[in-house]
């Protein structure tokens, strides 16, 4: 139900935004779709949790250009980041991401970059100031952990290779057809699209250096991908469209089905 809610939103975002020439639901299965090619991608967990407050720190951020007090929108788009990494902490890299969205979509302004940092710091002060009234200080090392180190387990090779080949060839196709559109579109609309290239390879980052491969931490990387995915089923030649779901769909067959 989470994850049906979560896409409802993701849909919603994304045509509030203007990522689509006309509203459609075409974001939610392009998530949904993506995100049934293995299990590992659509369990409840803590990265998921944390995937939920970073879309909803990206959704806030998106909003920077017709926010009439973006000091008060910096500080919660700090406080989502710092709640995602209080669930997930390698999402604390993230910090960076949303830093650098601030500089793409506004001019610099030291009031705004100072209230999201101190959105970032709010939560991690309280966490750390509850950890030391509980007396679980000795236990801080276990909780502020990046995790990230190369991939040691993966799943069975064809499938592996089967969902690698169809990611890249939708994503590198994604792109192809966001940049035929590009000139249509107004400059604030190509600076989103900027921010969400940045957004996945932020993710695919924190993904590669996962222990298992893939893992749980690649639910990051399936929000931003969904939304370059999306645009794969709006080719102007209908066929194409329809080649495009058919074989994405025998894709996440093939892949159950050798799993």
């Amino acid at each position: 139900m989470i994850l049906f809610g979560f896409s409802i939103y993701f849909n919603y975002v994304v045509n509030r935004e203007r990522f689509l020439q006309k509203k459609s639901y075409l974001p939610a299965m392009s998530f949904l779709l993506f995100s049934s090619f293995a299990p590992i991608l659509n369990v409840f967990s803590t990265a998921f949790i944390a995937n939920i407050f970073l879309f909803m720190a990206f959704s806030k951020t998106m909003q920077l250009y017709q926010i009439a007090k973006p000091r008060k929108a910096c500080f919660d788009i700090g406080l989502l980041v710092s709640l995602a990494a209080l669930f997930y902490f390698p999402s604390i890299l993230f910090f960076f991401l949303f830093l650098a969205l601030l500089l793409l979509l506004r001019p610099f302004v030291l009031e705004e970059n100072m209230a999201y940092i101190i959105g970032i710091l709010t939560p991690i002060y309280l966490a750390f100031a509850l950890v030391y009234l509980t007396g679980h200080w000795n236990d801080i090392g276990k909780l502020v952990f990046l995790q990230l180190t190369p991939p040691i387990k993966t799943m069975s090779i064809l499938p592996l290779v089967i969902m690698t080949v169809v990611s890249i060839t939708m994503f590198v196709y994604g792109l192809f057809l966001v940049n035929q559109a590009g000139i249509k579109n107004a400059i604030a609309v190509r600076k989103k699209w900027n921010g969400v290239v940045l957004y996945f390879f932020f993710a695919c980052f924190i993904g590669i250096f996962a222990k298992n491969f893939p893992g749980v931490p690649w639910i990051l990387t399936i929000t931003p991908i969904s939304i370059i995915l999306s645009q794969t089923f709006l080719n102007n030649k209908e066929k194409y469209n329809t080649f495009t779901f058919y074989f994405l769909l025998v894709a996440v067959l093939a892949i159950q089905w050798l799993l």
